[in-house]
């Protein structure tokens, strides 16, 4: 279980006074609130932090992913939607044909096609090309790719069998969720009690004292979940767009508690789109970042 760096900023929150020259033990005080109904405090809980590296299916991580995908697409679709790759027979049979059809007018296309299936298929292409499958040989695998691939009379079989290797990788594309734990956050109890007093109860009409976690902008539809409180929330990453947002989604004293007590944090992830021309030179150090904060409605309740 991975474990997960938070950032956690609730001194601003943990006020004191003191002061050596008065005594205030013996002054009998009631509860004090500061705000009303009609107030806001905001403060950052945590920060979950997804590297690129983290983002892998079986072991395989996602830039190797798209590295064999770039193979099986042809190179003029610069965006390919992930969802209707894998839903949409007619959209992904189009791609595959242009692939195919690239391969005829584009060496370097039809060099990586024939390198890819030698190295990752050549028990499935080898038949189809008149080879022994059990006697690979990287030399005779490319002459009887290009020679079968160039004649019009028996490329048939061999484009055929192009479509169904590259269906079946096409269609596989995804990422695992990902899932880390966090220890208990160490956040005063008093501090907690003054956030959760005055709730209103989950069901009140017009609530108006309420605590919600809200998100700042994040740069794939993500589900994250915290167990065991039953936080939830959805929201989908537009890649290179500082514009996606988490929701706001409603707490509860004990969603809270359980919170900072320590969490397991599981984010399934759906690629939606392949931004093919920005490429992952640049996103080595790049991450997903779901970045957590508190708004109180309403007034805090301060126990002197």
């Amino acid at each position: 279980m991975k474990k997960l760096v938070t950032l956690l900023l609730f001194g601003a929150f943990a006020l004191s006074c003191t002061d050596k020259a008065y005594d205030l033990s013996q002054i009998e005080t009631g509860d004090v609130a500061i705000g009303n109904d009609d107030s806001e405090f905001r403060m950052p809980l945590m920060t979950v932090f997804v590297p690129m590296a983290d983002l892998a299916a079986d072991g395989k991580e996602i830039q190797a992913i798209f590295d064999e995908a770039d193979i099986w697409l042809p190179t003029a679709a610069t965006a390919v939607d992930l969802v209707r790759l894998d839903s949409d027979p007619d959209y992904r049979t189009q791609l595959i044909a242009a692939t195919v059809a690239e391969m005829h007018t584009s060496d370097a296309k039809l060099k990586a096609v024939i390198a890819l299936s030698y190295e990752q298929y050549y028990a499935s292409f080898a038949p189809v090309l008149g080879l022994d499958p059990a006697h690979p040989d990287p030399n005779a695998y490319a002459a009887a790719f290009g020679r079968i691939f160039a004649s019009e009379e028996l490329a048939g079989e061999l484009e055929a069998r192009i479509g169904e290797a590259a269906t079946d990788y096409l269609t596989s594309i995804h990422i695992d969720p990902v899932e880390y734990t966090i220890d208990a956050l160490g956040i005063d109890e008093s501090v907690i009690d003054m956030l959760c007093d005055n709730l209103d109860p989950e069901g009140t009409p017009d609530a108006r004292n309420t605590l919600h976690l809200y998100p700042l902008p994040v740069t794939v539809h993500v589900a994250p979940t915290f167990t065991p409180t039953d936080i939830t929330f959805e929201f989908d990453v537009e890649a290179a767009s500082p514009g996606s947002g988490i929701p706001q989604t409603q707490l509860f004293g004990d969603d809270l508690r359980q919170l900072v007590g320590g969490i397991t944090v599981r984010i399934p992830m759906t690629l939606l789109t392949y931004y093919r021309d920005l490429g992952f030179d640049d996103a080595a150090d790049s991450q997903l970042t779901i970045d957590l904060r508190l708004l109180k409605r309403g007034g805090l309740k301060l126990n002197l």
